[in-house]
């Protein structure tokens, strides 16, 4: 249902600056006949003055149509798929009937045996008329964790994720077994090793292709700030950049579980409110700048672009803010708060590895004092430095909330082209 409210919005809209012209298309039928036999559904079009003379035999759940043909007065009740659809009488005639497809009518995707048909019972007869409820192609939001470890279970959440037929992972890889929950929702399955191939997750279903929004395995690339690993030490290429102080840099993968090499551990507690102190205990990560980008991305779009990096937790966070930086002070700043958007208030990863994607659009100035709540960032040179240096830091700090207890872990904080 959530899927379709702008359309429900633009549907309702259409039909007030509609009014007229469908009043002067219905005006030669205002007047009742006799009825002379039983319905007839002759075309189904969209509801659209550009294209009111175009016949459809499918479209997507909610679209707003004009049905066109004879004897079609009287109408009691109207199915798409047998899933009844309201109707106001008042778009009704002899030739004409307005409606909306219902948001929960069947689909191939939820029903294999639906009948695709538009079926209108009147007072005089009924009729049915070859009509596809239609799937809109798939589409992925988020992947659970886009570094994930061989043997590690991945799940990707979206919408429109029906009749999948295959998963294509880095190096061409095909996953064929998965698990797709009937809300087209979700899909999860187990990675397998990746090697060093870096690519995009896609998915392609019966009724189109979805690509992820950044590559897996992007741990030891060159959109890569720094993945916490040094050159020379186990586990993955590194690509260091610390600065060597603000929290714990450790490799011990029995406390965070999932990670190669090293990563950061931020752990602290009886921070009080409106404590701004980020400098003390363990409360930032504080890196060294890195060119990533040449001069041609300046004047990109922001929009374009994510800071992306993976978090584990291991005690529920619940309050305190991370300002995540980006052009040093009196740049762009994230207020990072992924509990404040719960329904309890409260995140957490399990002590398992989550990939976080933030938009570069979405860091804004400082106002009044305040970083991260003015304007948003236009383009990646509102973030960036001469020649295309990244200035990257986190820093906790508390407000109107104070922390009892923060312990999380955070690795491969990168910056990559999402558009």
């Amino acid at each position: 249902m959530t899927r379709y409210n702008s359309n429900i919005f633009q549907g309702r809209l259409l039909t007030l600056m509609l009014t007229l012209f469908v009043g002067c298309l219905l005006a030669g039928a205002c007047k009742k006949d006799n009825v002379s036999g039983p319905p007839i559904i002759e075309k189904v079009s969209l509801l659209d003055s550009s294209k009111v003379d175009s016949a459809f035999t499918k479209a997507l759940p909610f679209t707003q149509l004009l049905i066109t043909g004879k004897n079609l007065d009287g109408i009691t009740s109207i199915f798409f798929n047998e899933v009844s659809a309201y109707f106001n009488p008042t778009y009704n005639t002899s030739t004409h009937l307005i409606v909306n497809i219902p948001a929960n009518a069947p689909t191939e995707a939820t029903d294999p045996k639906v009948p695709n048909t538009i079926r209108i019972v009147t007072t005089h007869g009924q009729t049915s008329y070859a009509f596809v409820i239609d799937i809109p192609p798939p589409s992925i939001e988020s992947v659970s964790n886009e570094n994930a470890l061989a043997g590690d279970s991945v799940i990707v959440w979206g919408s429109s994720l029906w009749l999948i037929e295959k998963i294509t992972l880095p190096g061409n890889r095909e996953i064929q077994d998965f698990n797709a929950n009937a809300a087209g929702t979700r899909v999860a399955f187990v990675m397998p090793s990746l090697g060093t191939d870096t690519g995009r997750l896609v998915i392609k279903g019966k009724y189109g292709t979805a690509m992820s929004d950044g590559p897996l395995n992007d741990h030891q690339s060159g959109d890569v700030i720094s993945n916490l690993t040094a050159s020379g030490e186990a586990g993955e290429n590194g690509v260091f950049n610390w600065a060597w102080w603000g929290a714990n840099r450790t490799n011990d993968a029995g406390m965070f579980p999932g990670t190669r090499g090293y990563y950061l551990q931020n752990i602290f507690g009886g921070v009080g409110a409106n404590d701004g102190g980020w400098w003390n205990g363990n409360r930032s990560g504080n890196f060294n700048d890195v060119t990533l980008f040449t001069a041609a991305v300046m004047s990109e779009s922001a929009a374009n672009y994510a800071l992306k990096f993976e978090i584990n937790t291991k005690e529920d966070w619940k309050a305190g803010i991370c300002v995540i930086r980006l052009k040093g002070d009196g740049g762009f700043a994230y207020r990072f708060m992924p509990w404040q958007s719960t329904s309890d208030k409260v995140f957490g990863t399990g002590n398992k590895w989550q990939t976080i994607t933030i938009p570069i659009s979405n860091f804004k100035k400082a106002d009044s004092g305040v970083e991260g709540t003015g304007a948003s960032a236009a383009v990646m040179g509102d973030v960036l430095g001469a020649g295309g240096s990244v200035s990257f830091g986190y820093r906790f700090i508390t407000e109107s909330d104070p922390v009892e207890v923060f312990n999380a872990a955070f690795d491969n904080f990168r910056i990559v082209k999402i558009k």
